[in-house]
Formats: C-alpha cells, sequence, structure tokens
C-alpha cells in the first residue's frame, strides 16, 4: 500500500514541481497509522501543515477525496498547500510551525473538563522542533499530564536549509522529552510498527506521550 500512496503522492505533485514532496513521503506511514487507529472522538493536528500533501492522499485512500479533487492542489480554489479547518478530520488550521501542540494542550484540557475521552495526534516535523513554542508546550502538557495527547515525530533529519544536525542539533532526541516529563517511543517509520506503539501508550496513563517515527528508507 505504501507504495500506491507514494506513487499518487507524486502523480498529485507533478503539476507543482514537486511541492514538498520529501516531507511529505516521510509523512505517508505516520498519517495512515493514525487515520486507521483514529476513533470518531479522537482530534489530529497536523502542527506539520506543509505535510498536507501527504494527508491528502490519505483522504484519497479513504474516499473522502476524488483523483479530480486530489489535482487542484495549490489551485486557487483546491485543496490548501497547508491544512485548514473543514477539511475531514481537521480541528485546526496550521502553516506557522510550532503551534500544533499548543492548540493540541487545549483541545485536551478541554476533553478532561468535558469528561470526553477523546485522543489528540499530534504530527510534528523534526525541523519545527526548533521552534521555542514546541518545547514550551510540551512542559504544559507534562504540568497538566495531558495523558491523552499522543506526538508523533517526523524524524526524518532534514528540514528546508539542510540537515536538522547541522541547523540545530535535536539529539539526543529521546533524552529530551523523557526529560520534559513524556512517555517515548522510538521506532521506524513504518505503519505496522507505529500502530504498535500507539496501542502500547494508550495503556500509559499519566502523563503525555511521544513517538518518534525515524525514517528508513
Amino acid at each position: 500500500m505504501s507504495e500506491i500512496l507514494t506513487a499518487k503522492l507524486k502523480e498529485m505533485l507533478k503539476p507543482v514541481n514537486g511541492f514538498h514532496i520529501n516531507s511529505s513521503i516521510t509523512c505517508l506511514r505516520i498519517m495512515q497509522a493514525v487515520l486507521e487507529l483514529k476513533k470518531e472522538e479522537d482530534t489530529v493536528i497536523v502542527s506539520k501543515g506543509h505535510s498536507a500533501p501527504a494527508f491528502y492522499v490519505m483522504l484519497w485512500k479513504l474516499g473522502l477525496l476524488s483523483d479530480e479533487e486530489l489535482m487542484t492542489f495549490a489551485h486557487i480554489d483546491g485543496l490548501p498547500s497547508h491544512v485548514a479547518r473543514g477539511l475531514p478530520f481537521i480541528e485546526a488550521s496550521s502553516g506557522s510551525l510550532g503551534q500544533g501542540l499548543s492548540v493540541a494542550n487545549g483541545i485536551a484540557l478541554a476533553n478532561r473538563i468535558d469528561g470526553k475521552n477523546g485522543r489528540v495526534f499530534v504530527i510534528l516535523g523534526d525541523g519545527e522542533l526548533d521552534e521555542g513554542q514546541v518545547w514550551e508546550a510540551a512542559m504544559t502538557s507534562a504540568h497538566h499530564k495531558l495523558d491523552n495527547v499522543i506526538t508523533i515525530v517526523d524524524r526524518n533529519f532534514h528540514q528546508l536549509n539542510g540537515g536538522t544536525e547541522e541547523i540545530l542539533a535535536k539529539e539526543p532526541l529521546a533524552e529530551k522529552w523523557k526529560a520534559f516529563g513524556w512517555e517515548v517511543r522510538e521506532v521506524e517509520n513504518d505503519v505496522e510498527k507505529l500502530k504498535k506503539a500507539i496501542e502500547e501508550l494508550d495503556k500509559i496513563k499519566g502523563k503525555p506521550k511521544v513517538i518518534i517515527a525515524r525514517w528508513v528508507e
């Protein structure tokens, strides 16, 4: 299935010169795992907004977008270049990097107050971790023991201007999240491994959870 989705993504982005193709390819498996496990009461925050093409391909796979609609990506009256509220599963528009986890915290706290059980999935880019707001939000998640927040970091080691470790080193990334009070899993960026990690983390209470999805070709 991954090969079919990757081929569809390349077809979709060919008319726009491969816009954000690499960052979208590495998000495909993450989005597939999340959407296949998502329950009705769950929320998905695509903080890595420029991975929108991968999200649209997943909507196509689920029968929520047609081939014709998929090919309107980045057109004035077509699919937006970053995910926007009003699309299926999307509760918050994105584009300004670093804001998604803060939004997730608000939704998770509201769910707690309202007595709802919905999980809040957040998809972050590893380059996005340059943003200080991510770490402020990470402290907030841990302080409030938001165990209904599950963050997945697309650890592909690349960002817009080059390698993540040359621009602003992230490693040791798992230890950083642990120091902020999070339950951490590091797994290969693979649909079944991601789903297994999510199911394991569901059983852990009292702290937020993060999966570092390391990209392997």
